[in-house]
Formats: structure tokens, sequence, C-alpha cells
């Protein structure tokens, strides 16, 4: 029988080999987690949180680095039938606020030293009352909380009744244009839906190790945690500082034999260029899978050149229907400004093109609009957003007596004659400048083709007399010489003068976002 229950796929990795290896901290002293240490202490999770009376349906915050105990943490809220909310504890904490409020949330689990954190939040989300704290209880604590000491509970608790796979099991936090966080609503039947084809897609087996680079809070460590317990395979659980440090990432990929590498393209590139990856032992890894963010052709054949008998994997998803489209990469391109193919359809899932009416393109070749069609795509839309959620999740146009939703990606691809599918920008990334349309996605592959830069970041800043001016900004190799007026020179071989960038920035590094990526607002925000 399939599992129905994320905790089902712990259950079964426990009953089949209980001491096998589940999780990895690459850090000295560590011991490895068996299944059996995973289950006891995720038991010990659900008691304690059973005793702060959290039980089916309600959802639970979970703010912590991501730790042994973290993953212990998020498979005990799921065991009470609960969903877990994760909060980046780096974010400021008026948006932690924010979610905290959204969600209505009443229990946390964190560290210690974040008990004044959360006390302080409570003035913005009154609903917040008891924290569950990972460690001892500090003399001095705040009194506003009721504090529970996760030490102080036994792994008892196990079962719980009248859950179903239509329950919510986690919600996940993206960013939204109003300033105001959204919040993902998944069922545990939507994370099933990705987990069992991925897990074959992959061939993913109790011999693998995955490599989990993304933090809780991101929805590729949806696939690592729960692929790798399906396969009863091993997590190599790489902390959230590791990414400032790629040779300490590198390291633990050669430690540790990490057989699946899976994460947005730039921790690819920094891999790569500052990792040390090409001197490193590499040999265990078998599958690399990126996704996020546009994969550039230089950065992809210094990837094959390093890792020959690797298989690259272009993924395409979103946090709304997770990953759907899956690309083997065979030959590259020639061209250092193509797009990769987004792949085909995983099993339970389908996509199709509608236009700006909303009308399906039966087109064999064109243009418009991606849907996502799947078992994945969020019940819940966004939490505690209706006018949002119907905006996005709409009834499937073609059977709309069925009450099928289907997701608007507001992503921009094009089919060619054979049925594959490139992205072709973003429905918001359409500017316009003195007059004339411009796509920033074209822009932004121009400066992919020059084969100095590593990176590269390309925005569109309101301007009143034109409409938008274009900036840009690049990280070139370590060996590379160029100035803004030579990458200016470059890239205007291919581009009309009016979508060449005003201004060129070259910097050592470019921001990221707490999930890896390049952060375009941070960018955008020294504009202003």
């Amino acid at each position: 029988m399939r599992p129905y229950l994320i905790p089902q796929l712990l259950d079964r990795a426990v009953e089949r080999t209980p001491h096998a290896v589940a999780l990895v901290e690459p850090k000295k002293g560590a011991t490895p987690w068996t299944y059996a240490d995973l289950d006891r202490e995720s038991l010990r999770v659900a008691t304690a949180l059973a005793e702060l009376d959290v039980g089916p349906g309600d959802l639970v915050g979970i703010c912590m680095e991501k730790t042994v105990t973290a993953v212990a943490g998020v498979y005990g809220i799921l065991r009470r039938g609960a969903a877990y909310v994760p909060i980046d504890p780096s974010m400021p904490r008026p948006r932690a606020e924010k979610i905290l409020a959204n969600a209505g949330i009443a229990v946390t689990i964190t560290t210690p030293d974040r008990l004044g954190f959360f006390d302080e939040a409570r003035a913005q989300a009154p609903a917040l009352s008891r924290v569950l704290v990972t460690g001892a209880v500090p003399d001095g604590a705040p009194t506003g909380l009721t504090t529970a000491s996760l030490a102080s509970f036994a792994p008892e608790l196990r079962s719980i009744r009248h859950v179903t796979g239509g329950y919510l099991a986690y919600v996940l936090h993206t960013s939204g244009s109003t300033g105001q966080p959204k919040g993902v609503a998944i069922t545990h039947d939507n994370c099933l839906a990705f987990v069992e084809p991925a897990t074959s897609r992959f061939s993913i087996t109790a011999a693998d190790r995955l490599a989990c680079q993304a933090p809780l809070h991101f929805d590729l460590s949806v696939f690592d945690l729960y692929c790798a317990a399906l396969a009863g395979a091993a997590v190599v659980i790489l902390p959230e500082h590791f990414s400032a440090f790629p040779k300490k990432m590198t390291q633990a990929i050669a430690d540790h034999g990490v057989t699946i590498w899976n994460s947005v393209v730039s921790a690819l590139a920094l891999l790569a260029d500052k990792g040390g990856l090409a001197d490193a032992k590499r040999d265990s890894l078998r599958a690399v899978i990126f996704s996020g963010e546009r994969m550039p052709i230089p950065l992809l054949r210094r990837l094959r050149d390093i890792l020959p008998a690797a298989k690259l994997y272009n993924v395409y998803g979103q946090t709304e229907a997770n990953s759907s489209l899956v690309e083997e990469i065979g030959d590259i391109p020639n061209d250092d400004g193509a797009s990769l193919p987004l792949g085909r359809p995983l099993p339970n899932f389908e996509t199709f093109l509608i236009d700006e009416a909303g009308k399906v393109i039966d087109d064999a070749e064109a243009t418009g609009e991606l849907c996502v069609r799947a078992g994945t795509v969020a019940s819940g839309g966004y939490l505690r957003d209706e006018g949002r959620s119907k905006e996005k999740f709409i009834l499937d146009p073609r059977l709309p007596e069925t009450g099928m939703r289907v997701y608007r990606t507001g992503d921009l691809a094009r089919r060619d004659a054979s049925g594959e599918l490139t992205f072709a920008g973003r429905r918001d990334d359409m500017i316009k400048t003195r007059g004339y349309r411009v796509e920033l996605g074209e822009v932004q592959a121009a400066f992919d083709r020059v084969a100095e830069i590593v990176e590269s970041a390309v925005i569109a800043v309101p301007n009143p007399a034109i409409g938008y001016e274009l900036r840009a900004f690049v990280q070139l190799s370590p060996t590379a010489t160029l100035t803004p007026a030579e990458i200016a020179s470059r890239i205007s071989e291919g581009l009309p003068a009016y979508m060449v960038p005003e201004r060129i920035e070259v910097r050592d590094a470019l921001p990221r976002t707490s999930t890896g990526k390049i952060d375009k607002k941070a960018l955008a925000a020294e504009t202003t």
C-alpha cells in the first residue's frame, strides 16, 4: 500500500532498515543518525507537542538552523497531524512577525537563544503563546510565553487518528509583490504526488546519499528529505552557512560520498568557481540536479568537464506546484546564450499554454503562459489569501466542469514543433523603455554569452523620462579583467542600443537570498 501521509515514509524506512544511516551532519565529532534515531527523536517532538495542545490541522512554526534536530522537529510536527511552517532564523523580525500572524501560529519550535525574539514578536502575532525549545530553558526566560524543553519529554506518541492526505503538511512562504509573504499551503497528497515519481525518475535507492543544501523554508528540501526517506537513503545536511564557504560544501561531497546534488544554479556556480570542485574527490556524484534560475551555457560546459560521469538535469518548477518538468542534459548547445529545454513532465504532471485572455493555445508552435495541472498543485492555495489564490489557482479552462484547478506560473514558455518547451521570460519581466518593449530575460541572455562573466543580474529601475532604465550587476571569473565599457560593447553585438543597460557594475560577488538565489530585490533597493 502506498503511503498517504509523509510520516509513513519514515515509518516504512524504520521497518525495513532501522539501522541504516538517515541523517549526516558534516561537522567534527557528529554521529550519524539512523532511521531508528530519527524515528525516536521525532516521537519525542510529537509527545512534547501533544502536551502543548497541538493537534491535527494546527500550524506549528519551526525556527532553527538546519540540523538533525530540525528534521526530527519537522517529522514530529507531522506526526501530530499538524503542518510545519519554517521560519528562516536569519530573517528580519518584521517579516517573521508577518508569517506568524498570517498563519495564526500558537506554537513554535526554536532554540533557547531565540526566546527573546519570539517574546518580542508577540506584539504583532498575538496568537503565539507556547514555545518548545531544543535545549534547556535558560534562566530569565521571557515570562510571556509558556516554554517547555524538548529534553524533558520521552518519545512515546506515535499514531494520530483522523488525519488524511488532504490535511496540510507544510506552508512555505515566498516573496509577495505587496510586501506580504505568500504562504503556499501544501497537503500530504500534494507532497507525495511529487515525491513518488521524483524518486523513481532519478532512480534513488538506499545506496544513495543526497546533499540537502536548501534550507527548510525552500521547497528543494522536500525532494532531499522525503525522496531519501521513501528510498531509505541518507541525507547529508549542509548547514546554511556553508553557502558562504563553497569549499566546505565541496569537502562534504568528498567526505561523505554524496551521490545526488540538488540546488539552485547559483550554488553550483559557487562550487565550480570558488569551491574547488574540479580539484576535489567527486567521483561519488552520479546525478546533479539544478533549478530555480537560468543555467548559463558556459557554466554547464564547465560542469560537464568537471563531472563527466554524472548525469546533469535541468528541473523546472515552483513552490506552488513543485518540480514538474525534467530535462536530462545531452548535447550542450554551442550558443552561449541558448536556453535549455524545460523538459518533459513527471508522471502525475501535465502542462499547457494559455494566452493573455486565459484561453488554451492549441497551435503546435506557440508562446504563452505555462500552466501546470498535477496532484502536486497546492490544494490550500495561498494561506488565508482567497483573492490571490483565485488569481493563480484557476479552474482548468479545458475541463472547467471537473472543478480541477491548475496553477498559472506567470512564466512564458515557447513550444516548438516537437512539443519541446523553453523558457521565454516572465510576464512581470516585460517592461517599456523609450517606447520599446523589452523582455529582461533577453538582456540577461546577452550577458550569459560573455564567457568571462560568472553571474549577472539585470534589473529595471523606474525613470519618469523614459519609463524604465536598465541596470546590470556582474561577477567576473577570477582571471577576467573586463571593464563595464568592454562588457557593454560585447553585449551590444547582439542587442539593439535601447536594450543595453545604462549602467553596468562589476562586483566581487552578488547578494543572495536565503534560498541561495541572486537577490534582485536587494540590488533594486540599492538603486533607489
